[in-house]
Protein backbone atom coordinates (compact mmCIF):
# COMPACT_ATOMS: atom_id res chain seq x y z
CA UNK A 1 0.00 0.00 0.00
CA UNK A 2 2.49 2.30 1.24
CA UNK A 3 4.44 1.64 -2.57
CA UNK A 4 1.22 2.70 -4.49
CA UNK A 5 1.03 5.64 -2.06
CA UNK A 6 4.65 6.69 -3.48
CA UNK A 7 4.11 5.77 -7.02
CA UNK A 8 1.10 8.39 -7.09
CA UNK A 9 2.82 10.75 -5.24
CA UNK A 10 5.73 10.59 -7.67
CA UNK A 11 3.02 10.29 -11.18
CA UNK A 12 1.18 13.60 -9.52
CA UNK A 13 4.19 15.46 -9.36
CA UNK A 14 5.51 14.68 -12.31
CA UNK A 15 2.30 15.15 -14.48
CA UNK A 16 2.12 18.54 -12.63
CA UNK A 17 5.70 19.17 -14.33
CA UNK A 18 4.68 18.24 -17.48
CA UNK A 19 1.31 20.27 -17.70
CA UNK A 20 3.09 23.41 -16.16
CA UNK A 21 6.21 23.06 -18.39
CA UNK A 22 4.00 22.49 -21.59
CA UNK A 23 1.82 25.36 -20.56
CA UNK A 24 4.41 27.45 -20.25
CA UNK A 25 6.05 26.70 -23.95
CA UNK A 26 2.42 26.91 -25.99
CA UNK A 27 0.49 29.21 -24.46
CA UNK A 28 0.77 32.98 -24.83
CA UNK A 29 3.67 35.07 -22.95
CA UNK A 30 0.85 37.65 -22.33
CA UNK A 31 -1.36 35.26 -20.52
CA UNK A 32 1.55 34.88 -17.82
CA UNK A 33 0.97 39.03 -17.57
CA UNK A 34 0.07 39.01 -13.83
CA UNK A 35 3.17 36.66 -12.79
CA UNK A 36 5.45 38.34 -14.56
CA UNK A 37 4.86 41.97 -12.63
CA UNK A 38 6.42 40.34 -9.76
CA UNK A 39 10.21 39.25 -9.32
CA UNK A 40 9.59 36.38 -7.07
CA UNK A 41 7.23 34.70 -9.55
CA UNK A 42 8.74 35.98 -13.06
CA UNK A 43 11.86 34.64 -11.59
CA UNK A 44 10.18 30.96 -11.14
CA UNK A 45 8.51 31.16 -14.18
CA UNK A 46 12.01 32.06 -16.04
CA UNK A 47 13.36 29.21 -14.06
CA UNK A 48 10.65 26.51 -14.86
CA UNK A 49 11.22 27.42 -18.66
CA UNK A 50 15.27 27.13 -18.47
CA UNK A 51 14.85 23.81 -16.99
CA UNK A 52 12.18 22.50 -19.23
CA UNK A 53 14.22 23.90 -22.31
CA UNK A 54 17.87 22.35 -20.76
CA UNK A 55 16.19 18.68 -20.11
CA UNK A 56 15.08 18.49 -24.14
CA UNK A 57 14.22 15.53 -24.46
CA UNK A 58 14.35 14.09 -20.98
CA UNK A 59 10.55 16.10 -20.59
CA UNK A 60 9.60 12.98 -22.54
CA UNK A 61 11.91 10.59 -20.68
CA UNK A 62 10.01 11.94 -17.56
CA UNK A 63 6.33 12.31 -18.35
CA UNK A 64 6.99 8.54 -19.39
CA UNK A 65 8.43 7.87 -16.07
CA UNK A 66 4.91 9.70 -14.86
CA UNK A 67 2.75 7.15 -16.93
CA UNK A 68 4.51 3.78 -15.77
CA UNK A 69 4.04 5.50 -12.12
CA UNK A 70 0.08 5.67 -12.63
CA UNK A 71 0.17 2.46 -14.61
CA UNK A 72 1.22 1.23 -11.17
CA UNK A 73 -0.93 3.27 -9.16
CA UNK A 74 -3.67 1.48 -10.54
CA UNK A 75 -2.48 -2.11 -10.36
CA UNK A 76 -1.73 -1.86 -6.87
CA UNK A 77 -4.31 0.25 -5.63
CA UNK A 78 -8.06 -0.83 -4.64
CA UNK A 79 -9.01 2.86 -6.18
CA UNK A 80 -8.80 1.50 -10.03
CA UNK A 81 -10.93 4.53 -11.00
CA UNK A 82 -8.84 6.94 -9.68
CA UNK A 83 -5.72 5.24 -11.30
CA UNK A 84 -7.28 4.99 -14.41
CA UNK A 85 -7.83 9.02 -14.51
CA UNK A 86 -4.27 9.63 -13.74
CA UNK A 87 -3.17 7.19 -16.66
CA UNK A 88 -5.26 8.83 -18.83
CA UNK A 89 -4.27 12.34 -18.02
CA UNK A 90 -0.49 11.20 -17.83
CA UNK A 91 -0.74 9.83 -21.68
CA UNK A 92 -2.22 12.91 -22.55
CA UNK A 93 0.40 15.24 -21.21
CA UNK A 94 3.41 12.66 -22.66
CA UNK A 95 1.89 13.60 -26.06
CA UNK A 96 2.17 17.23 -25.52
CA UNK A 97 5.64 16.67 -24.60
CA UNK A 98 6.56 14.55 -26.95
CA UNK A 99 4.60 16.77 -29.67
CA UNK A 100 6.16 20.17 -28.31
CA UNK A 101 9.39 18.88 -28.44
CA UNK A 102 9.16 17.31 -32.11
CA UNK A 103 8.09 20.82 -33.39
CA UNK A 104 11.17 21.80 -31.95
CA UNK A 105 13.68 19.39 -33.88
CA UNK A 106 11.64 19.78 -36.94
CA UNK A 107 12.49 23.61 -36.62
CA UNK A 108 16.13 23.68 -35.79
CA UNK A 109 16.41 20.33 -38.23
CA UNK A 110 14.64 22.94 -40.91
CA UNK A 111 16.21 25.99 -40.46
CA UNK A 112 19.77 24.39 -40.51
CA UNK A 113 20.67 22.95 -37.22
CA UNK A 114 20.71 18.90 -38.67
CA UNK A 115 18.60 16.73 -36.55
CA UNK A 116 19.03 16.36 -32.86
CA UNK A 117 15.96 13.94 -31.93
CA UNK A 118 17.51 13.17 -28.56
CA UNK A 119 19.30 15.79 -27.23
CA UNK A 120 20.44 16.37 -24.66
CA UNK A 121 22.19 12.63 -24.25
CA UNK A 122 22.17 13.77 -20.55
CA UNK A 123 20.66 16.07 -18.59
CA UNK A 124 23.36 16.67 -16.22
CA UNK A 125 25.28 19.67 -17.36
CA UNK A 126 28.58 19.55 -19.15
CA UNK A 127 31.19 22.13 -17.75
CA UNK A 128 32.37 23.92 -21.13
CA UNK A 129 35.99 23.96 -22.27
CA UNK A 130 37.85 26.88 -21.03
CA UNK A 131 40.05 29.47 -22.57
CA UNK A 132 43.46 29.56 -23.72
CA UNK A 133 44.35 32.65 -22.20
CA UNK A 134 43.18 35.89 -20.55
CA UNK A 135 44.39 39.57 -21.14
CA UNK A 136 43.36 42.84 -19.91
CA UNK A 137 42.20 44.70 -22.58
CA UNK A 138 41.37 48.19 -20.56
CA UNK A 139 40.98 49.75 -17.54
CA UNK A 140 38.13 52.42 -18.09
CA UNK A 141 37.68 54.54 -15.20
CA UNK A 142 40.68 52.78 -13.09
CA UNK A 143 38.34 48.95 -13.49
CA UNK A 144 40.32 46.81 -14.77
CA UNK A 145 38.31 44.59 -17.41
CA UNK A 146 39.14 41.23 -19.30
CA UNK A 147 38.94 39.07 -21.89
CA UNK A 148 39.12 35.50 -22.17
CA UNK A 149 40.74 34.24 -25.68
CA UNK A 150 39.95 31.42 -27.45
CA UNK A 151 42.01 30.31 -30.17
CA UNK A 152 41.84 28.21 -33.06
CA UNK A 153 44.67 25.57 -33.86
CA UNK A 154 47.87 27.41 -35.25
CA UNK A 155 48.97 26.46 -38.90
CA UNK A 156 45.89 28.67 -40.62
CA UNK A 157 47.36 31.72 -40.86
CA UNK A 158 45.78 35.03 -38.96
CA UNK A 159 42.60 34.17 -37.95
CA UNK A 160 39.22 36.01 -38.12
CA UNK A 161 37.89 37.35 -34.70
CA UNK A 162 34.61 36.58 -33.31
CA UNK A 163 34.09 38.86 -30.30
CA UNK A 164 31.39 37.90 -27.91
CA UNK A 165 29.35 40.14 -25.16
CA UNK A 166 28.25 38.08 -22.24
CA UNK A 167 24.46 38.60 -20.99
CA UNK A 168 23.21 39.23 -17.64
CA UNK A 169 20.37 42.32 -17.85
CA UNK A 170 23.57 44.54 -17.92
CA UNK A 171 23.74 44.25 -14.32
CA UNK A 172 25.36 40.91 -13.66
CA UNK A 173 27.37 38.22 -15.48
CA UNK A 174 30.95 37.82 -16.69
CA UNK A 175 32.58 36.77 -19.50
CA UNK A 176 32.86 32.49 -19.28
CA UNK A 177 32.78 29.53 -20.96
CA UNK A 178 29.32 29.29 -23.40
CA UNK A 179 28.74 26.42 -25.64
CA UNK A 180 29.79 28.86 -28.43
CA UNK A 181 33.48 29.63 -27.24
CA UNK A 182 35.32 26.77 -28.12
CA UNK A 183 33.26 25.87 -30.94
CA UNK A 184 33.85 28.78 -32.72
CA UNK A 185 37.82 28.26 -32.00
CA UNK A 186 37.37 24.84 -32.99
CA UNK A 187 36.08 25.65 -36.92
CA UNK A 188 38.85 28.75 -37.16
CA UNK A 189 38.07 31.40 -35.50
CA UNK A 190 39.56 33.46 -32.77
CA UNK A 191 37.25 34.24 -29.81
CA UNK A 192 37.39 37.33 -27.29
CA UNK A 193 34.95 36.88 -24.72
CA UNK A 194 35.09 40.30 -22.83
CA UNK A 195 33.57 42.08 -19.95
CA UNK A 196 32.32 45.46 -19.11
CA UNK A 197 31.25 47.38 -16.62
CA UNK A 198 28.04 46.55 -15.14
CA UNK A 199 25.48 48.53 -13.63
CA UNK A 200 24.58 49.43 -10.11
CA UNK A 201 21.63 51.02 -8.31
CA UNK A 202 24.03 53.56 -8.42
CA UNK A 203 25.67 53.74 -11.44
CA UNK A 204 23.69 53.98 -14.28
CA UNK A 205 26.10 53.14 -17.44
CA UNK A 206 23.71 53.34 -20.23
CA UNK A 207 25.85 55.64 -22.33
CA UNK A 208 29.07 53.75 -21.57
CA UNK A 209 28.75 49.83 -21.63
CA UNK A 210 28.96 50.05 -25.41
CA UNK A 211 32.00 52.02 -25.07
CA UNK A 212 33.41 49.12 -23.20
CA UNK A 213 32.66 46.58 -25.68
CA UNK A 214 34.14 49.53 -28.02
CA UNK A 215 37.12 49.83 -25.82
CA UNK A 216 37.50 45.94 -26.08
CA UNK A 217 37.42 46.46 -30.23
CA UNK A 218 40.23 48.93 -29.90
CA UNK A 219 42.39 45.91 -28.23
CA UNK A 220 41.69 43.82 -30.79
CA UNK A 221 42.92 46.34 -33.71
CA UNK A 222 45.95 46.93 -32.05
CA UNK A 223 47.24 43.70 -29.68
CA UNK A 224 45.33 41.13 -32.39
CA UNK A 225 48.19 41.27 -35.30
CA UNK A 226 50.94 40.12 -32.76
CA UNK A 227 48.49 37.27 -31.18
CA UNK A 228 47.68 35.97 -34.28
CA UNK A 229 44.44 37.73 -35.07
CA UNK A 230 42.95 39.08 -38.59
CA UNK A 231 41.90 42.12 -37.05
CA UNK A 232 39.86 43.12 -40.85
CA UNK A 233 37.77 39.95 -40.62
CA UNK A 234 36.11 40.76 -37.54
CA UNK A 235 32.57 39.72 -36.00
CA UNK A 236 30.83 39.91 -32.87
CA UNK A 237 28.09 38.34 -30.78
CA UNK A 238 26.42 38.13 -27.52
CA UNK A 239 23.32 36.65 -25.90
CA UNK A 240 20.31 39.24 -24.17
CA UNK A 241 21.71 42.19 -22.64
CA UNK A 242 25.61 41.33 -24.45
CA UNK A 243 23.09 41.00 -27.95
CA UNK A 244 22.02 44.71 -27.24
CA UNK A 245 25.27 45.60 -27.01
CA UNK A 246 26.59 43.63 -29.74
CA UNK A 247 24.22 45.14 -31.81
CA UNK A 248 24.78 48.57 -30.73
CA UNK A 249 28.63 48.10 -30.96
CA UNK A 250 28.63 46.85 -34.28
CA UNK A 251 26.22 49.68 -35.64
CA UNK A 252 27.87 52.16 -34.02
CA UNK A 253 31.26 51.02 -34.99
CA UNK A 254 30.07 51.27 -39.19
CA UNK A 255 28.74 54.71 -38.64
CA UNK A 256 31.80 55.83 -37.23
CA UNK A 257 30.04 57.29 -34.08
CA UNK A 258 31.17 54.43 -31.52
CA UNK A 259 33.18 55.96 -28.52
CA UNK A 260 35.29 53.75 -26.85
CA UNK A 261 35.81 54.14 -23.26
CA UNK A 262 40.30 53.39 -23.77
CA UNK A 263 41.93 52.77 -26.67
CA UNK A 264 42.21 54.93 -29.75
CA UNK A 265 39.16 55.20 -32.04
CA UNK A 266 41.10 55.67 -34.84
CA UNK A 267 42.54 51.53 -33.89
CA UNK A 268 38.68 50.36 -34.34
CA UNK A 269 38.39 47.39 -36.85
CA UNK A 270 35.53 47.50 -38.96
CA UNK A 271 33.11 45.16 -37.60
CA UNK A 272 31.57 42.99 -40.41
CA UNK A 273 28.45 41.11 -38.91
CA UNK A 274 26.93 41.01 -35.37
CA UNK A 275 24.84 37.75 -34.15
CA UNK A 276 22.25 38.32 -31.18
CA UNK A 277 20.86 35.38 -29.04
CA UNK A 278 17.85 36.05 -27.40
CA UNK A 279 18.44 39.88 -27.34
CA UNK A 280 17.42 42.65 -25.37
CA UNK A 281 17.22 45.37 -28.40
CA UNK A 282 14.25 47.31 -27.90
CA UNK A 283 14.37 48.44 -24.28
CA UNK A 284 12.09 50.76 -24.57
CA UNK A 285 9.30 48.06 -25.05
CA UNK A 286 10.60 45.17 -22.54
CA UNK A 287 11.23 47.80 -19.59
CA UNK A 288 7.55 48.39 -18.94
CA UNK A 289 6.44 44.27 -20.05
CA UNK A 290 7.94 43.12 -16.60
CA UNK A 291 8.76 43.17 -12.96
CA UNK A 292 12.35 42.25 -13.73
CA UNK A 293 12.68 44.40 -17.02
CA UNK A 294 11.80 47.25 -14.87
CA UNK A 295 14.78 46.72 -12.19
CA UNK A 296 17.20 46.67 -14.86
CA UNK A 297 15.45 49.84 -16.43
CA UNK A 298 16.20 51.20 -12.74
CA UNK A 299 19.50 49.84 -12.68
CA UNK A 300 20.66 49.91 -15.77
CA UNK A 301 19.28 53.63 -17.01
CA UNK A 302 17.94 54.93 -14.01
CA UNK A 303 14.03 54.97 -14.84
CA UNK A 304 11.41 54.29 -16.88
CA UNK A 305 11.15 55.34 -20.63
CA UNK A 306 8.73 58.21 -19.75
CA UNK A 307 11.50 59.63 -17.52
CA UNK A 308 14.18 58.67 -20.18
CA UNK A 309 12.95 58.76 -23.33
CA UNK A 310 16.60 60.21 -24.84
CA UNK A 311 18.38 57.02 -22.48
CA UNK A 312 16.11 54.80 -24.00
CA UNK A 313 16.49 55.84 -27.53
CA UNK A 314 20.34 55.64 -27.24
CA UNK A 315 19.97 51.71 -26.28
CA UNK A 316 17.53 50.67 -28.40
CA UNK A 317 19.23 49.37 -31.35
CA UNK A 318 16.88 50.85 -34.30
CA UNK A 319 18.14 53.99 -33.21
CA UNK A 320 21.66 53.16 -35.11
CA UNK A 321 20.57 51.22 -37.52
CA UNK A 322 20.90 52.72 -41.19
CA UNK A 323 20.79 50.48 -44.40
CA UNK A 324 24.87 49.87 -44.69
CA UNK A 325 24.57 48.27 -40.62
CA UNK A 326 26.55 45.31 -40.82
CA UNK A 327 24.56 41.48 -41.61
CA UNK A 328 22.72 40.84 -38.63
CA UNK A 329 21.68 37.69 -37.35
CA UNK A 330 18.79 37.22 -34.46
CA UNK A 331 17.95 33.97 -33.01
CA UNK A 332 14.84 33.99 -30.32
CA UNK A 333 12.52 31.70 -28.29
CA UNK A 334 9.15 32.05 -28.86
CA UNK A 335 8.30 31.44 -25.44
CA UNK A 336 10.63 34.45 -23.98
CA UNK A 337 9.04 35.66 -20.44
CA UNK A 338 11.58 37.95 -20.38
CA UNK A 339 12.68 39.16 -23.80
CA UNK A 340 9.37 39.04 -25.58
CA UNK A 341 9.75 37.98 -29.11
CA UNK A 342 7.74 40.68 -30.58
CA UNK A 343 9.50 43.21 -30.25
CA UNK A 344 12.50 41.48 -31.79
CA UNK A 345 10.71 40.49 -34.32
CA UNK A 346 9.23 44.35 -35.49
CA UNK A 347 13.39 45.18 -34.83
CA UNK A 348 14.75 42.48 -37.43
CA UNK A 349 11.56 43.07 -39.88
CA UNK A 350 12.89 47.13 -39.30
CA UNK A 351 16.08 46.68 -40.46
CA UNK A 352 15.12 44.01 -43.25
CA UNK A 353 13.24 47.01 -44.35
CA UNK A 354 16.03 49.29 -44.32
CA UNK A 355 18.30 46.54 -46.67
CA UNK A 356 20.38 45.41 -43.76
CA UNK A 357 21.02 41.91 -44.54
CA UNK A 358 18.71 40.12 -41.77
CA UNK A 359 18.17 36.25 -40.62
CA UNK A 360 15.73 35.80 -38.36
CA UNK A 361 15.07 32.95 -36.36
CA UNK A 362 12.78 31.84 -33.55
CA UNK A 363 12.38 28.68 -32.01
CA UNK A 364 9.11 26.89 -30.88
CA UNK A 365 8.30 27.09 -27.20
CA UNK A 366 11.73 27.95 -25.88
CA UNK A 367 12.03 30.64 -23.03
CA UNK A 368 14.87 33.14 -22.49
CA UNK A 369 18.25 31.53 -23.23
CA UNK A 370 16.50 30.01 -26.56
CA UNK A 371 17.97 25.91 -24.93
CA UNK A 372 21.72 26.73 -23.21
CA UNK A 373 21.19 28.16 -20.24
CA UNK A 374 21.30 25.38 -18.47
CA UNK A 375 24.46 24.32 -20.07
CA UNK A 376 23.16 21.18 -21.32
CA UNK A 377 23.70 20.41 -25.32
CA UNK A 378 19.92 21.11 -26.71
CA UNK A 379 18.62 20.83 -30.25
CA UNK A 380 18.14 24.89 -29.63
CA UNK A 381 21.94 25.21 -28.89
CA UNK A 382 22.86 22.94 -32.24
CA UNK A 383 20.83 25.46 -34.05
CA UNK A 384 22.60 28.61 -32.70
CA UNK A 385 25.80 27.25 -33.31
CA UNK A 386 25.16 26.13 -36.62
CA UNK A 387 23.40 29.66 -37.41
CA UNK A 388 26.51 31.90 -35.95
CA UNK A 389 28.74 29.82 -37.90
CA UNK A 390 27.01 29.85 -41.19
CA UNK A 391 26.54 33.41 -40.75
CA UNK A 392 30.06 34.35 -39.85
CA UNK A 393 31.42 32.06 -42.39
CA UNK A 394 29.42 34.12 -44.83
CA UNK A 395 30.06 37.42 -43.72
CA UNK A 396 33.39 37.58 -41.68
CA UNK A 397 35.56 35.00 -42.78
Amino acid sequence: MLFAVLLGLLAVLVLVWTVLAQALALAPVGWWGPLLQDVTSQGLVLVLGSLRDGLGVWNVVLALVGVAAAAGVRALSRRRRAGSVLIGLSVAATLVAAGTYTALVVTVARDGGGLHPFLPVSPVPVAAPGPDRTVEFGAPGGTPLLADLYLPQPGGGPAPVLVRVHGGGFVQGSRGPSPYNRFLADNGYAVVDVDYRLATEQVHNWDTQVGDVGCALTWVGTAGPALGLDTSRVGIFGESAGGNLAVNAAYLDRAGTLAPTCGDRATLPRVRAVAGMYPAVDLTATEPFSAIGRQVGAAYIGGSPEQFPQRYAFTDSITHARPDSPPTLVVQGSADHLVPAAPVARFTAAIADLGVPTRYLQLPGLEHGAGDALGTVTPGTELQRAALLSWFDRWVR
